[in-house]
């Protein structure tokens, strides 16, 4: 496999297969497609997702932190990580790994979507969309490529690059994850932790305020396409996940702004405003609870992590 070909063919293909599928109860929505780029950085800070992510790694080989335990992934093998389940990299530099990355999230079909309903959709066998459920329920780690993962993956390539039609290898995407859902890494008795976030009208407000950007926020107009008024979505949110619209909404701009922080020098000011924050003082205030340092000493303190030796 020339995975260097591969990468220079396939992210043209790759881009026009992102988007949605239905497909019986079920609706996919292909966030991303694509080849793992790590460049020359030694690892990817804590941080979470809206969105599944599957890894399968091609070549060489990394390190995965879920929360508190880490799995060494090497080729041949993968990880999946479910919505809301913080995680984070760290990347060999003497065996770097080259990888593709899966990105997606799946909700029931429109017909059978409602979003008043207090109870997700169900995890059986029976239904293509309960079997997608019990992903949320994956148990993390580097997972032995036993059932032909990495096969789909190699046609996915050889179609690709043959000129294959898009539904085609959107239907090859939808075999992996058929594949995945059936190995065993799902546990139901770990759903309790992360059980709100399958609740339809959670996910919405989640995809909701993870896309908005600052300047076209506005929950009114999110409660109206619910059929709600605002203050009857913010209750049942609350109600579904022990916490405001508010929170959430800042936490999500938190987790944006440590990023800027850590991945450019925009003076903090900028940082606060590209995140969401018009106030310096109440964005500071609210870093420093969240993760115990100023934006300045936190950028300093990861720099130092950053720059020690390995």
């Amino acid at each position: 496999m020339d995975i260097s070909f591969l990468k220079a063919a396939l992210p043209p293909v790759f881009n026009s297969l992102c988007g949605k599928i239905r497909l019986d109860d079920a609706v996919i929505d292909w966030v991303d497609v694509v080849f793992e780029q790590v460049g020359s950085t030694s690892r990817c800070p804590p941080h979470a997702h809206t969105w599944f992510e599957l890894n399968y790694v091609l070549r060489g080989e990394m390190e995965t932190r879920f929360q508190e335990e880490a799995a060494a992934v090497r080729e041949g093998q993968f990880f999946l990580i479910p919505p809301g389940l913080v995680h984070s990299h760290a990347y060999n530099r003497e065996s770097p790994h080259e990888g593709i990355c899966l990105r997606w999230r799946h909700y029931p079909a429109e017909a059978a979507f409602d979003p008043d309903s207090r109870q997700p959709p169900g995890k059986d066998n029976a239904s293509f969309l309960g079997r997608l459920e019990r992903l949320y329920d994956w148990r993390p780690g580097a997972y032995t490529d036993e059932w032909g993962v990495g096969e789909l993956f190699a046609q996915l390539f050889r179609e690709g690059t043959e000129g294959q039609g898009g539904l085609s290898l959107q239907l090859l995407l939808v075999r992996i994850l058929e594949r995945i859902s059936r190995t065993g890494g799902a546990l139901p008795e770990q759903a309790g932790e992360n059980a709100w976030r399958r609740d339809p009208l959670v996910r919405k407000v989640e995809v909701y305020l993870e896309d908005a950007e600052k300047d076209r926020l506005n929950m009114t107009d999110l409660a109206a396409s619910l059929h709600m008024s605002y203050g009857h979505l913010s209750r049942l949110y609350k109600q579904r996940t022990g916490r405001t619209i508010v929170e959430r909404m800042n936490q999500i701009r938190l987790g944006k702004a440590k990023e800027l922080l850590l991945k450019t020098e925009l003076p903090v000011g900028e940082v606060a405003e590209q995140a969401g924050f018009p106030d310096l003082c109440y964005f500071s205030r609210l870093f420093k609870k969240e993760f115990g340092l100023s934006p300045l000493h936190y950028r300093k303190r990861q720099g130092e992590r950053t720059e020690a030796p390995m």
